[in-house]
């Protein structure tokens, strides 16, 4: 069974170096981000791993979205990483870094596999952010999407099916 899920990107952040943006699921009260550091309340278990995570965001703010933040995760070229890059960290933020200047962030969660591709919780999260690169690239050669400076400019309103 296929689940059809609309999604779009929405600017959640604006910064002097780089636009932040996430991944908001239609009917959904919450973007992906927000609902990733709503599972990691101030007072749980993953307190150190979140502030870690906190301020690899603070300096993607400050200095951009430079590809020495992002450790790759998806296939070669697509943009898809995860921060932190730290090896240690039990915890995976995935997004989606499009350019020095542009960000968009999905969920992530508890590593609890040797690969994402081998986790229940963190594969369908990765594959989200893997099929919208291939959308926002795609939108890009036709023209339905523009990337000026720190903007995505266009229809930035997807859908996929999603294996259940």
């Amino acid at each position: 069974m296929k689940a059809k899920q609309e999604y779009c990107i929405e600017l959640i952040e604006e910064y002097e170096n780089v636009n932040f943006y996430s991944i908001h699921m239609a009917g959904e009260e919450l973007t992906e981000l927000e609902a990733f550091f709503e599972k990691f309340p101030i007072g749980c278990e993953y307190d150190d791993e979140i502030d870690v995570i906190i301020s690899w965001i603070d300096q993607i703010a400050e200095r951009g979205a430079l590809e020495r933040y992002f450790r790759p995760e998806g296939h070669y070229g697509d943009g898809v990483g995860v921060i932190p890059i730290d090896i240690g960290n039990k915890l995976r933020l995935y997004c989606l870094r499009l350019s020095d200047k542009i960000i968009v962030f999905g969920n992530g969660g508890v590593k609890d596999a040797r690969s994402w591709q081998e986790s229940e919780t963190l594969a369908p999260y990765v594959k989200l952010l893997v099929d919208t690169s291939r959308f926002i690239q795609s939108r890009i050669k036709d023209g339905t999407i523009v990337l000026v400076d720190k903007e995505i400019i266009g229809n930035v309103n997807f859908s996929r099916y999603e294996t259940e």
